[in-house]
C-alpha cells in the first residue's frame, strides 16, 4: 500500500513540520498544536489509512509499516522535506517507522504519549469487535474533550490491523529511531513508563517531558505547552 494522504496545510514560512494523529481518531484533533507550530514551520496534517480524510483507496494493508510509507510519499510529493515528524499514540510508531525506513527525509522525531515506545505490550491480535469496543472507547474520550465524533467514519477492517500492528511492532527490539529526540507524556503514559521497569530512553537519545494533569491528548488539552517542547529541542530542521 502506498498513496499520497489527503491532508491540512497551515503554510508558513519555515521548515516542513508533518503531524500524524492516533488510532481511531483524526486530523483535526491536531489542528490546535498545528495552529500553534505554524508561526515556525510549513505545517501539514494528514489523514492516516483507515481513518478520516485518508484520501484515495490505498487497499487492505494497514500496518505501521505502510502507514509510514504513505507518509513518506506525502513528504516527496510536497517536496519542501526533509520534515519533522510529529505524531500522537499510533500516530508516533508511524513516524518512527517512516525514520527508520528513510531517514534523509526526515529531521526528527516526536512522539506524544506513544508508550509503545518504551513499554512492552502483552495484549495478542485484535479483532474486528475488539477494534469496535476500543475505537468507541477512544471516541467517548475525544468527546469529552470538545472532538466531534469519528466513529462512523472508521474502516473496523483497518483499526483491527493497525492495532494489532503496533501492538506486534512494540514488542521490536529496533522500534526506535536514532531521529527520535522527545517523547512527550501526559499522565497516563507517565506512569506507565515509570511503572514499566524498561529504561526510558536509549543512552544519549530521547528527552522525556511529563505535562502533569495531562491525559491522552496533550497536545489537545495544553497545545502551547506541547509545541514548547518541541521548539526547545529544535534547531535541526532545515529550508
Amino acid at each position: 500500500m502506498s498513496a499520497v494522504l489527503a491532508y491540512d496545510r497551515y503554510p508558513r514560512e519555515g521548515p516542513l513540520a508533518v503531524l500524524l494523529h492516533g488510532w481511531a481518531c483524526a486530523g483535526e484533533d491536531l489542528r490546535p498544536l498545528a495552529l500553534e507550530l505554524a508561526g515556525r514551520h510549513d505545517v501539514v496534517v494528514p489523514g492516516l489509512p483507515g481513518h478520516p480524510r485518508t484520501g484515495a483507496a490505498l487497499g487492505p494493508a494497514y500496518g505501521i509499516e505502510a502507514m509510514a510509507r504513505c507518509v513518506l510519499d506525502l513528504v516527496r510529493a510536497l517536496d519542501r522535506g526533509p520534515a519533522l515528524l510529529v505524531g500522537h499514540s499510533l500516530g508516533g510508531a508511524v513516524a518512527l517507522a517512516a525514520a527508520r525506513l528513510e531517514p534523509a527525509l526526515v529531521t526528527r522525531v516526536v512522539t506524544v504519549e506513544t508508550s509503545w515506545a518504551w513499554v512492552e505490550a502483552s495484549i495478542g491480535p485484535i479483532d474486528l469487535a475488539d477494534a469496535e469496543r476500543r475505537s468507541e472507547s477512544v471516541n467517548m474520550k475525544r468527546e469529552q474533550l470538545g472532538l466531534s465524533a469519528v466513529t462512523g467514519q472508521l474502516d473496523p477492517s483497518a483499526m483491527a490491523e493497525a492495532l494489532s500492528s503496533v501492538l506486534e511492532w512494540s514488542r521490536e527490539p529496533s522500534r526506535d529511531s536514532s531521529l527520535h529526540t522527545l517523547g512527550i507524556f501526559g499522565d497516563p503514559g507517565w506512569a506507565a513508563v515509570n511503572s514499566s521497569g524498561v529504561p526510558g530512553a536509549r543512552e544519549g537519545g530521547v528527552r522525556r517531558a511529563h505535562l502533569a494533569g495531562c491525559g491522552h491528548w496533550p497536545h489537545v488539552e495544553r497545545p502551547a505547552a506541547v509545541a514548547r517542547l518541541i521548539a526547545a529541542t529544535g534547531g535541526d530542521e532545515k529550508h
